[in-house]
């Protein structure tokens, strides 16, 4: 699994994007994850697929939503394709400078009742409720007359109250959620730099001195956050981008993998091999 941080530009004014969205199977990448700075909320027009976060599989369908809030990772298969209107907020939309009444509008993203889950289901009044919100919301984006951009606000804190009356339950503790952000803050930087830098010669010792850990706990922290060894981790994300290039360009296979960090061919075999279960010389059935 690869984890990456997606930014997506917002507006500092108003940091909010609502749009349609089709993902096909060309997007599927179930072992990519990422995670963004930001709330989405996403409710899916038509098709078949499944999400992946929190360890959870959730497979969705016509009429489903689905929740992320800003510090989980999350990846996504699709069957054959997924029209989606996805909208995604900062949270200083809702609560600039954090005033304690507009914070509770973010509970449901922030303070996980016992009754939250990541998808809501199309069966569910408040789902549907949901999307005659969203429909609102899309349309006053599109037509821009003069203040949309209040009751689009207005219409998201609608949303949210009726994420927190369907969460009733408020009394589990937010202290795994607290955990989770400061497990993801302490390896951002680590996987930025893999992500940036996996074609030179990376060693476990490295990333730990970047997470100001010692190599041991790093070792075992890292396995805990992403579940799997940080060479597992490192190596995945290698044939991975040998894949692409395998796909994507006429490079030789001795130059593919000396670009994605592997010096010895009989390691790149094998690792290919391990990871995509074929060989790269296979790339032209692909």
């Amino acid at each position: 699994m690869i984890i990456t941080k997606s930014e997506i530009p917002l507006s500092p004014a108003f940091p909010f994007q609502i749009e349609h969205r089709t993902l096909t199977a060309a997007d599927n990448c179930p072992d990519h994850f990422h995670w963004h700075s930001c709330f989405e909320i996403t409710y899916i027009l038509h098709g078949q697929g499944q999400y992946f976060v929190n360890g959870q599989i959730y497979t969705v369908s016509d009429g489903d939503i689905i929740l992320f809030n800003n510090i989980e990772p999350h990846g996504w298969e699709v069957r054959d394709s997924l029209e989606l209107i996805v909208m995604v907020f900062q949270p200083e939309l809702i609560a600039n400078g954090f005033a304690l009444l507009d914070y509770d509008y973010l509970e449901p993203f922030l303070k996980r009742g016992t009754n939250f889950k990541n998808v809501l289901p199309a069966s569910e009044q408040v789902t549907r409720d949901i999307y005659q919100l969203l429909k609102e919301i899309s349309d006053e984006e599109n037509r821009h007359t003069v203040g949309y951009q209040l009751m689009i606000k207005a219409n998201i804190l609608k949303i949210l109250t009726l994420l927190i009356r369907h969460s009733q339950d408020s009394s589990k503790s937010d202290r795994l959620l607290s955990r989770k952000a400061l497990e993801m803050k302490r390896l951002s930087n680590v996987f930025e730099y893999i992500n940036q830098n996996y074609a030179e010669h990376l060693t476990l010792a490295d990333a730990a001195e970047m997470a100001y850990m010692s190599p041991n706990y790093f070792s075992q922290y890292f396995k805990k956050v992403t579940g799997q060894n940080f060479s597992d981790y490192l190596n995945g994300l290698r044939i991975k981008k040998a894949q692409d290039m395998l796909h994507d360009t006429n490079s030789s296979v001795i130059d593919v993998a000396m670009a994605c960090g592997f010096r010895n061919m009989s390691n790149f075999y094998r690792m290919y091999k391990k990871y995509t279960g074929t060989t790269p010389s296979a790339r032209t059935d692909k």
